[in-house]
């Protein structure tokens, strides 16, 4: 990215810190700030950098700014500047860099690959810890009230690491071609609770000392995937069928994959010229490792066939045996980062994966959702249980983020409780033309035991998210 780029998002990331340190956000003084175009914060930021702004018919505009007037001169000023002003001269100025610049990164920034990945925009991270990044509009959010600093940009949005310590956000920039929908202004969506047979071999609980605390805990692992060769010609025959209707993205259960399965559908979908999905969440797998040092379970998302990224799920799960809880036995190594991958796609705005437990776990969910501001979260699952993510399947609908959750009927061989698969999955379709009392915004897969199915081929759920936004 050239160098004024940078320099022009460093300085911006430098605003963002300073705005946040300087205490609680309030938008009616921002908002008088802002709409009095004769206060002083306005002749500060128009007499020191009037690149930035436009005067006409009384009124000031934001400009569009030239990299050529993005010269020592500018940025020295703009440097004094935000050194020594207050917290409402920084924010009005940050209004306006962020409007300003927009049309000539736009211009300048062309993307030949289909997917870039990008840690930040701006270089000095480590010194501020804010994440700088182009904002991909997402066609069925709309403007959050009382959203806070985040509301005063508009064309880029930023993630405060203070805030999301421990977790490293990915992000994949894609093209907004690679998906059909957006240009049927349809975003199609399935899931595929694959098979009510029984799939996954758990191992008994097992005793380990727990590394910090020097205590005995118990654990359990997955140690086998049952039929594997069923299970990949029913998994690769969804994708198939999904393909055939239009389908988007498509998302799977947990557990229920294998690498070596994985490595078998890239392999035939490259040679296949039949139509699937552009993303598909693979069904995570469950890596046992030796004397249990690495296992992880992971989730796989494949771009047109080929892999993108691979999610870890980071919150074990845990059952009790009698009062002792038993722990699903991943994530030895404490020390590591999560990292949290994010697609962002012009339309959709930014996609994540976060794996059954880790959306249920009130405080990881909180980390993600509240600062990495996602619009769609994809949860694969292998749960004995429905009601927590029923209620989970709203929260988020206000703040413009649409959910799907995918579990699967195989997981009622580990539990008595038949009312507990009566869904497998859930897909929500917020959209900015609903028309409350006459149409629902979430659809549910039936599952096991209200599932009217003879056998589970061909099981797929289908949900369509508008596009269209009114005139």
């Amino acid at each position: 990215m050239n160098r004024k780029f940078i320099r022009y998002f460093n300085i911006m990331a430098d605003i963002i810190r300073a705005v946040l340190n300087n205490g609680t956000f309030d938008e009616r003084d921002y908002q008088s700030v802002l709409c009095d175009e004769e206060c002083e914060p306005y002749d500060i930021i128009t007499d020191c950098v009037p690149a930035l702004f436009v005067r006409g018919d009384g009124n000031i505009s934001p400009a569009s700014l030239k990299l050529m007037e993005m010269d020592d001169y500018f940025f020295t000023n703009l440097e004094e500047l935000v050194g020594g002003a207050n917290k409402y001269v920084l924010m009005l100025l940050l209004y306006y860099m962020d409007r300003a610049i927009v049309e000539c990164y736009n211009g300048l920034i062309c993307f030949e690959d289909e997917v870039t990945i990008a840690e930040s925009l701006n270089s000095n991270r480590e010194e501020n810890d804010i994440y700088l990044l182009k904002k991909t509009k997402c066609k069925w959010a709309s403007r959050q009230i009382g959203d806070g600093l985040s509301g005063i940009l508009h064309n880029f949005y930023y993630i405060d690491n203070k805030k999301i310590s421990g977790i490293v956000a990915r992000n994949y920039i894609l093209d907004s071609n690679l998906l059909r929908g957006i240009e049927q202004n349809s975003l199609r969506v399935a899931v595929s609770p694959v098979t009510k047979e029984k799939i996954v071999e758990f191992s008994e609980p097992y005793e380990r000392k727990n590394e910090e605390t020097g205590a005995s805990q118990r654990y359990f692992r997955v140690e086998n995937i049952i039929n594997e060769s069923l299970l990949l010609e029913i998994i690769l025959n969804n994708i198939y069928i999904a393909g055939q209707n239009n389908v988007d993205i498509l998302v799977f259960p947990e557990m229920l994959g294998t690498q070596s399965m994985l490595e078998q559908i890239i392999e035939r979908l490259k040679s296949d010229s039949a139509p699937f999905p552009t993303l598909i969440v693979f069904p995570s797998i469950w890596q046992k490792t030796e004397n249990d040092g690495n296992n992880n379970n992971q989730s796989c998302v494949l771009l047109n066939g080929e892999l993108l990224f691979s999610q870890h799920k980071y919150c074990n799960f845990k059952y009790k045996v009698g009062e002792k809880p038993v722990y699903e036995d991943i994530n030895r190594n404490k020390d590591e980062s999560k990292i949290i991958h994010m697609i962002h796609i012009e339309g959709i705005g930014r996609i994540c994966i976060i794996i059954c437990y880790d959306y249920l776990d009130k405080g990881n969910r909180d980390k993600i959702m509240d600062n990495l501001v996602p619009t769609l979260v994809c949860s694969p699952s292998f749960s004995t249980g429905s009601f927590n993510f029923a209620v989970l399947s709203e929260k988020y609908l206000s703040e413009g983020c649409n959910w799907v959750w995918c579990n699967t009927c195989s997981a009622a061989h580990e539990t008595e409780k038949e009312e507990n698969f009566k869904i497998v999955g859930v897909i929500t379709m917020l959209h900015k033309n609903w028309n409350m009392g006459e149409e629902d915004l979430k659809k549910f897969l039936p599952g096991k035991f209200e599932c009217d199915r003879t056998e589970c081929k061909e099981c797929l759920c289908y949900a369509d998210i508008s596009l269209t936004v009114a005139k």
